[in-house]
């Protein structure tokens, strides 16, 4: 493919969906067609290509406009992986990520943000707007925007020149002012001021989710993605009825007006207005952390439980917060489950390391962490790796009980006794049977419930006409 006759630079922090609008722009072709064009995909932008570019694509636009693929890439939300967010599937809901709300080319609810002073400084869309906690603008200090303020339709630029039969490519600039049901120009709306709380805390996380690590109060730095998963957990404890009732009503802080009908709602299912009074409620509880947060909790009468459930791995130092309020502290400590010195450190290491199968492996690692707890419990191991409960306590009893054997061979010999309907002098005449001719699986169903009164499956057919005792891939092996 050819390069095109215009291939403007994408502007710092700018989306990808805007440099692509803007690309199409810049070579007079309608945005319907130019997509087509360049990706062959008439359902484009029925998903969202900020957050996920299928196979190929970036080697394309690098081959018509000269820019480098990383660079293309750059302008997706992945920049984000790894600092807001552990990874960023194509579509499923991600924490601090504002979905689309795509139906069509239409939006159903607003999920993209802007500024109009932005708008009217430079037409292009800004990276950090598709971000849940991005609620006001730095620069200019005012509230951001998610819909038109005329006619309530969420902002939407692509579908000025999508879907609606319009001819957005001979204008003389990109659709990005304006509205794409009123065609109101968005960039007169007035200004207004921001919270400046609102403006302190969303500075803080922008600063996280651009170096990598966030400045906790009294704690020194810790890694941006443990700091936003810590907050993120925090806002759903702010969306319990108890804490916003303390909020709202004793220390003041409006709460959301339109809270969202979906029972397991999250940050990112509100608005705009209710998304910055939330973060208001959120920039309350830190200050003083975490004495304002703990006070906060035991007014509203919340626990230990709702500050971790769902939340794995928990990391240590905010597990030392929510277990001052913990029921159970200095009452009852964790049940101990020590480990069998059946091997060293040294060693659990080298079989981990050794192990054939990625299954082995991983028991033996859950082992050798297991291991080096000082107090061996298994709650608190679970929720510091994130391992689930069942598996470590089946792991830790079987190395206890069985040593090395029953970690190597987890399901070797493991017999299946339910599957036996026949007796033992049962089973010796249907031997007999089969020995003096053929059975169909039909026939040998038919023989088998009349005698025990159920009619076996095909996979007890098969033992029985094999002969072996049970159901495992050493049977399988000893009947072949």
């Amino acid at each position: 493919m050819r390069k095109l006759p215009c291939y403007p630079r994408p502007y710092a922090d700018e989306l990808f969906s805007s440099w692509f609008l803007r690309l199409a722009h810049a070579n007079v072709q309608r945005l319907p067609h130019f997509t087509f064009r360049i990706t062959g995909d008439s359902y484009f932008w029925r998903f969202d290509p900020d957050r996920f570019l299928r196979p190929g694509l970036a080697e394309t636009l690098a081959e018509v406009t000269g820019l480098s693929v990383d660079a293309i890439h750059a302008l997706t939300l992945r920049r984000y992986e790894g600092k807001v967010v552990t990874q960023l599937p194509p579509r499923a809901p991600v924490r601090w990520i504002m979905p689309l709300y795509i139906q069509g080319y239409k939006r159903r609810r607003p999920g993209l943000s802007y500024c109009p002073a932005c708008l009217r400084e430079a037409l292009f869309l800004r990276t950090h707007w598709r971000l849940s906690f991005v609620t006001v603008c730095e620069r200019h200090a005012c509230p951001l925007q998610g819909a038109c303020p005329r006619c309530q339709a969420p902002y939407a630029p692509q579908r000025n020149d999508l879907g609606l039969g319009s001819d957005w490519s001979t204008q003389p600039e990109p659709p990005f002012g304006f509205c794409p049901e009123c065609r109101l120009d968005l960039r007169d709306t007035p200004p207004r001021d921001a919270d400046p709380e609102v403006l302190r805390l969303q500075a803080w996380l922008l600063g996280g989710a651009v170096s990598g690590v966030l400045p906790w109060p009294g704690q020194g730095e810790v890694p941006s993605l443990e700091g936003f998963d810590v907050l993120h957990q925090l806002l759903a404890v702010v969306l319990r009825q108890g804490v916003q009732g303390h909020l709202t009503e004793t220390c003041g802080l409006a709460g959301p007006e339109r809270p969202p009908q979906r029972r397991n709602r999250s940050f990112e299912d509100f608005d705009l207005p209710d998304r910055r009074l939330l973060l208001r409620q959120l920039a309350f509880l830190l200050e003083d952390w975490p004495h304002r947060l703990l006070r906060t909790c035991e007014a509203a009468g919340v626990t230990k439980e709702p500050l971790v459930v769902n939340f794995r791995p928990v990391p240590p130092w905010y597990e030392a917060v929510a277990d001052r309020l913990s029921r159970a502290n200095g009452r009852r400590p964790y049940k101990r489950v020590p480990l069998e010195p059946h091997l060293t450190l040294e060693e659990l290491a080298a079989r981990r390391d050794a192990a054939p199968t990625p299954a082995e492996q991983r028991r033996w690692d859950l082992i050798w962490q297991y291991a080096q707890q000082e107090e061996p419990a298994v709650l608190p191991f679970v929720r510091a790796t994130g391992f689930a409960r069942n598996t470590v306590v089946e792991v830790v009893r079987r190395y206890n009980q069985g040593g090395l054997e029953s970690i190597e061979n987890w399901w070797r010999g493991k017999k299946n006794p339910r599957r036996r309907l026949l007796t033992p002098e049962q089973e010796e005449e249907l031997r007999r049977v089969l020995a003096r001719g053929y059975m169909t699986n039909a026939e040998m169903a038919d023989w088998v419930e009349a005698r025990t009164g159920t009619r076996p499956d095909r996979s007890t057919l098969w033992m029985y006409r094999r002969g072996v005792n049970y159901h495992t891939m050493e049977g399988r092996r000893a009947g072949t």
